[in-house]
């Protein structure tokens, strides 16, 4: 039985809209990276998309949020980080983390603040399980094993930071007083 003569049309409209929308972002990319006579402007990268540095070595394109998204190499995995909370330090904290598992090398996490305040996300070596970590008086665990961090960033807005990693246990936490102990922590693995 031959397809419907509506659902052709309604795949060539998808395809189309899919098409534009790709050549629209093409063109805006030039239009930000592109000075006089075509010069690359010292902003943009190769690829010609506008990049943003922060301190901890952060690379990524300016989203529209003013949040920075990761520019992974090609060679680079990608863990995607949610953290969230939905009443501060009066209610619970979450940490979701996507994929569980990655290979050992270099990985760009990326990190969503879906919350009401501000937090982090620090990435500690460890073969202790990630929710068992030994809290301090001031509710935070040992940093002694980091590796990095996508220090402090404000509710809505995401950020990133590329790291190498070697293969092992990894925990994942917020160390801001009390937000360990309030669900904010996940485990990695790298294989």
């Amino acid at each position: 039985m031959a397809p419907v003569p509506w659902v052709h049309r309604a795949r060539s409209v998808i395809r189309a809209t899919r098409e534009s929308r790709s050549k629209h972002e093409a063109f805006q990319r030039h239009r930000l990276c592109r000075g006089p006579l075509g010069s690359v402007r010292s902003h943009c990268s190769s690829s010609g998309s506008e990049t943003a540095t922060g301190t901890t070595g952060t690379t990524g394109t300016t989203g529209a949020s003013g949040g920075v998204k990761a520019t992974a190499s090609a060679d680079a995995a990608t863990v995607n980080i949610e953290v969230g909370d939905s009443k501060g330090l009066d209610g619970p904290m979450t940490m979701t983390v996507s994929p569980a598992a990655v290979p050992a090398g270099t990985v760009t996490f990326v990190v969503k603040n879906t919350g009401t305040i501000e937090h982090e996300v620090v990435v500690l070596k460890t073969d202790e399980p990630f929710d068992q970590l030994e809290i301090d008086a001031e509710g935070k665990v040992s940093e002694d094993t980091s590796i990095g961090e996508v220090p402090e960033f404000a509710a809505g807005t995401t950020k990133s930071v590329t790291l190498d990693v070697t293969a092992g246990g990894y925990a994942l936490v917020c160390n801001i007083a009390k937000h360990y102990q309030m669900g904010m922590r996940a485990g990695l693995k790298v294989t």
